[in-house]
């Protein structure tokens, strides 16, 4: 091989490889917390708007399969927890160690930063131990999030950014 091809291989690569960066982007905010645990279920979403911030609670129960007596009751364990913020103004949330999700939907169309949140299914979210939910934002952001016992809950504050 020449050191011409090798170059023009190299300058190719160099391009590809900026311009997959530039598509997928690079998360403006990563937040993870809790434990490692198994057994849990997403019970709960609940949404609440607070002066400068809008505020999600997610409750954790014990999963109905996981056994007499602690199955559907509140857990003295959040699980482990991860908000990805990604640039197109949306957070992807990955909650390992639970079985289920048994919230309602969430009808966020009042709320002045959420425009939606959902659960994701399909092959990609096919985890038998983890549950994936999307939040959409009306606009640019930062995150804090915290998690808190008795009951088991783990909390999402969303800040707009001017």
């Amino acid at each position: 091989m020449t050191s011409h091809t090798m170059a023009f291989m190299f300058r190719m690569m160099l391009v590809l490889s900026l311009t997959v960066g530039v598509s997928e982007g690079k998360p403006i905010q990563v937040l993870s917390g809790g434990t490692i645990s198994d057994g849990l279920d997403l019970s709960h979403i609940r949404i609440g708007e607070h002066t400068g911030y809008t505020r999600i609670v997610f409750d954790v129960q014990y999963w109905e399969g996981y056994g007499a007596p602690k199955a559907g009751t509140s857990s003295d364990n959040a699980g482990h927890y991860t908000f990805t913020l990604e640039q197109n103004h949306s957070i992807e949330v990955e909650f390992s160690g639970f079985r289920s999700s048994s919230a309602k939907d969430v009808t966020v169309s009042e709320h002045r930063l959420v425009q939606s949140i959902k659960m994701l299914r399909g092959e990609a979210y096919g985890d038998d131990s983890s549950v994936f939910y999307r939040i959409r934002l009306r606009g640019p952001a930062r995150l804090r999030v915290f998690h808190l016992y008795n009951p088991a809950r783990i909390v999402l504050d969303i800040y707009m950014v001017e």
